[in-house]
């Protein structure tokens, strides 16, 4: 059985105050294009600025394999380095796209003013009734009004500026929905409109209007070279991991990779996919993404003892579970490996991870990635623990279940209220 006393050296260092960041709010973290579309478990951009400045110098690449909303894409091209990264969730493409595209703000104005007028000018013969996927999201009336956006928005050329309003419509559609506005997961909550009206429109342009004067902050802050060259400096992909390429050319590794079974992306972002499934030509399925419990991998050898350790105490609990996270495991081994493929030599790996407990059994995961990180010849650089002032993750779980819960069950545990900043070296 894996006992946690074993690895006291990990959980007994003490929080960095200077990598928590707990001065700061929530308007602090979301500045710049940085507000253009909410994202579980995303890091805050002072961490990856943070770990930029202190692990590059300007003009090199960095590479985020798990981009998500695109924290550290941004900030690197802010600071005068080649963004590069892969996600193969079209949603994370979508929004990265979006928030690192600096917009002409005449052309923006202009497009803005014409979804406006066609809106209240166009009359849309249509009256559908939503498809099953989203039936039980959006009544009829919400449904159609959305769509109506949709309409107007793809008729906007060039694509990036149709990006722009495609993540602006993406990020309304929660709080247009049934959807419970505090929860990450699918939640519904039928009497959300209850004496108040949805308002789809004006939501949308609301949030627009913000993105508007963002993206000026944006074009005033980016440097005209990054600016007129922004294909060069922002480089991310849409696909696997596995097909990511540049090999030995990156710098730095900046990421925040999947939370074994903290979330279904596919599900989060279900309202948006099925949406815009018009967009983009491969929706992946759940077992595409890394830490679903539905996601099945060719069982290898895991270069850590602690991880079989695990392993074999989840499977008197729960024998799926302990197959989820071994495919986690070997998932992060594999991408343990395509970094060490990525990196110059000397390059640095820093990954923000946090450990957990699943039906009894701590999930050691900083302890498991040291050891495989040691065993592909990596050399450990830093090890950061930093307390976690705010981030959307689930909070707690039952002891029992391994479920999340509401914060307020006197049984529940804290799932992560730290996490820690691995820094390895590619020797």
């Amino acid at each position: 059985m894996a006992s946690v006393h074993k690895y006291k050296t990990i959980s007994l260092i003490r929080p960095s105050e200077s990598w928590s960041f707990s001065n700061l709010t929530q308007k602090d973290t979301n500045y710049l294009t940085h507000c253009y579309h909410r994202y579980p478990a995303k890091f805050i951009p002072q961490l990856a600025r943070k770990l930029i400045l202190e692990n590059s110098k300007e003009n090199e690449i960095i590479c985020d394999p798990f981009y998500g909303s695109g924290s550290a894409i941004l900030e690197s091209i802010l600071h005068n380095r080649i963004g590069y990264g892969t996600d193969i969730n079209p949603i994370a493409y979508l929004i990265t796209m979006a928030k690192t595209t600096p917009i002409n703000s005449l052309k923006l104005q202009k497009e803005i003013e014409s979804i406006n007028y066609n809106l209240k000018h166009t009359d849309y013969d249509h009256d559908d009734y939503p498809p099953e996927k989203l039936s039980n999201w959006f009544d009829i009336s919400t449904y159609n009004t959305l769509k109506n956006i949709l309409i107007e928005i793809k008729k906007i050329k060039p694509q990036y500026v149709m990006f722009f309003f495609l993540c602006a419509f993406s990020h309304i559609l929660k709080s247009s929905s049934y959807w419970n506005n505090g929860s990450v997961k699918p939640h519904k909550i039928k009497d959300k409109f209850l004496n108040k009206t949805n308002e789809p429109i004006s939501r949308f342009f609301s949030h627009v209007k913000k993105m508007e004067l963002r993206n000026q902050q944006f074009n005033l802050i980016l440097p005209e070279k990054i600016k007129n060259n922004i294909d060069h400096y922002r480089q991310v992909q849409l696909g696997d991991i596995k097909n990511i390429t540049s090999n030995n050319q990156c710098s730095l590794i900046v990421t925040s990779p999947p939370y074994v079974v903290s979330y279904e992306y596919r599900d989060i972002h279900s309202l948006s996919l099925n949406f815009l499934q018009d967009f983009f030509s491969n929706i992946p399925n759940h077992e595409n993404f890394i830490g679903s419990s539905r996601r099945k991998t060719t069982p290898h050898k895991i270069f850590s003892d602690t991880a079989s350790s695990i392993i074999e105490d989840l499977l008197v609990q729960d024998k799926n579970l302990s197959k989820t996270v071994s495919s986690y495991f070997l998932d992060m081994q594999d991408f343990f490996i395509k970094s060490n493929q990525l990196l110059k030599t000397n390059g640095r790996l820093a990954v923000v991870i946090g450990d957990t407990t699943l039906r009894g059994v701590s999930i050691l995961n900083t302890q498991v990635f040291t050891e495989i990180l040691t065993n592909l010849g990596f050399t450990k650089n830093q090890l950061i623990k930093r307390d976690i002032p705010f981030k959307s993750l689930p909070f707690t779980r039952d002891p029992e279940t391994g479920r999340f819960v509401s914060s307020k069950s006197s049984s529940c545990i804290k799932s992560y209220s730290h996490e820690y900043i691995m820094i390895y070296c590619k020797n």
